[in-house]
């Protein structure tokens, strides 16, 4: 059953903790949307969930394997994307997605292929070094691999970061449909219009801690029916003289 599990889990960096005692869970037919600011400990979780950091206490499961123990097994299953573009640009676009694809043991049919190279707006560079792509169309890349391997639990790190309109759209749709299909979604976005629009669960995380989750509804109902951004803005220590403070720099 596709499931992401964080059971209590701290990491510390320089004796600092940057993960305070997570807990949550991304069930079969989800889709959740982490929210928090810059350094709040997102990027820290998602990559966890492959085996890349590890905790110092508490553990993910992936499926019901503890990624730090087995993340072969992990990286097998999930289909994880780093916030910054991590690709081989000396290969052609063609070549790359190829090449991640045999490493996974995957064999796409031409007409999938084709079909997320068109829905990605990729059609144009196939042919080019990936080196030679904008950081948007890198990740775009990043995301063809993923699509292409069909996995059933995504871990998706700022996922609409760089995106034009045309392709976050596509994104969104592929989201919610894999969700409906029983997927376990977790993906993290600065864009709280795109967070309100995809999310089953939103789950916000502030200096290393769960500070606030529910659904887009139940988390707006915090403020009396504000917006999402009032509700997260309040939760994440923003103060209203940061506007005061701009509105100033015009004057």
């Amino acid at each position: 059953m596709p499931d992401v599990e964080y059971v209590n889990v701290w990491k510390y960096y320089g004796g600092k903790p940057v993960v305070k005692g997570v807990n949550l869970r991304v069930r079969e037919g989800e889709v959740r949307v982490l929210l928090g600011p810059n350094g709040s400990g997102k990027s820290t979780l998602f990559k966890m969930s492959v085996g890349i950091v590890k905790p110092e206490q508490g553990e993910v499961r992936v499926n019901g394997v503890n990624a730090a123990e087995d993340p072969i097994t992990a990286r097998r299953v999930v289909g994880y994307m780093p916030e910054d573009p991590l690709v081989y640009e000396s290969l052609e676009v063609t070549e790359y997605l190829e090449f991640i694809l045999s490493v996974y043991g995957v064999r796409p049919s031409r007409e999938r292929f084709a079909a997320v190279i068109k829905a990605l707006g990729l059609d144009e560079h196939v042919g080019k070094l990936v080196g030679e792509l904008s950081h948007g169309n890198k990740r775009k890349v990043m995301l063809a691999t993923i699509m292409l391997r069909d996995p059933q639990v995504l871990v998706l790190d700022e996922a609409f970061s760089g995106l034009d309109v045309g392709s976050a759209r596509a994104v969104k749709t592929w989201l919610r449909s894999k969700a409906e299909s029983g997927a376990a979604v977790l993906v993290s976005t600065h864009i709280l219009p795109i967070a309100e629009a995809i999310a089953d669960n939103v789950t916000i995380i502030y200096e290393g801690k769960v500070v606030a989750e529910g659904t887009p509804k139940e988390l707006r109902s915090l403020e009396g029916g504000k917006e999402l951004e009032d509700v997260y803005l309040k939760l994440t220590g923003y103060s209203s003289e940061v506007e005061e403070l701009v509105k100033a720099l015009t004057t």
